[in-house]
């Protein structure tokens, strides 16, 4: 086995496993070893829990995506940018003369009384 360990196989204990359960953790052969899509396993019933428990995590994961938390969250986001590339702006305005953008930037400094 790879963890360095000797174990038999659940079913053969005669024979060595050569890899476990990836539901259970419990050693099989190559005899017995249940190939699915998401790993391999002792049984078909270890199988098929493995496979509804995936399936369950990614429709809940589908659904944490689609929450209005995280479209606030994004939102927030591009508000934060946005106000950050506006400061610069205004950094950029009050030590620059950038026509258009000074005249601007005077108005509000003066709005604000800095």
């Amino acid at each position: 086995m790879m963890d360095g360990t000797r174990s038999s196989c659940i079913n053969h204990p005669g024979v060595e496993a050569t890899v476990r359960c990836k539901q259970c953790g419990k050693p099989v052969c190559n005899t017995c070893v249940v190939q699915g899509s998401t790993g391999r396993f002792c049984s078909e019933s270890c199988r098929q829990k493995h496979e509804a428990y995936t399936q369950r995590a990614q429709e809940l994961d589908g659904k944490a995506r689609g929450s209005a938390f995280i479209k606030l969250r994004s939102i927030l986001g591009t508000l934060i940018i946005i106000a950050a590339a506006l400061v610069a702006l205004g950094v950029a305005g009050s030590f620059m003369d950038v026509p258009v953008l000074s005249d601007v930037v005077w108005k509000i400094r003066d709005i604000l009384g800095i």
